[in-house]
């Protein structure tokens, strides 16, 4: 049985956000390279967030046309 949609999307949010404080207690970064890499990083955890908002936005639009359908 597939797991609830906000379940799956607040898991990956806790993940994300272990993570993003994982580098943040990881130091400042000494080089311009390390900067980079570091602004990659979160760039890429913000993205895996929102795509996981988007995901759990499209279960519930899925979830609300079913209701819908079934009413008519």
């Amino acid at each position: 049985m597939p797991q609830n949609p906000f379940r799956e999307w607040r898991k990956e949010c806790e993940v994300v956000q272990k993570e993003m404080d994982r580098l943040i207690k990881s130091g400042r970064p000494q080089t311009p390279e390390e900067r980079q890499v570091r602004q990659l990083q979160f760039t890429a955890l913000i993205e895996r967030r929102d795509a996981a908002a988007r995901n759990l936005l499209a279960a519930g639009s899925s979830t609300e046309n079913k209701k819908l359908e079934s009413e008519t």
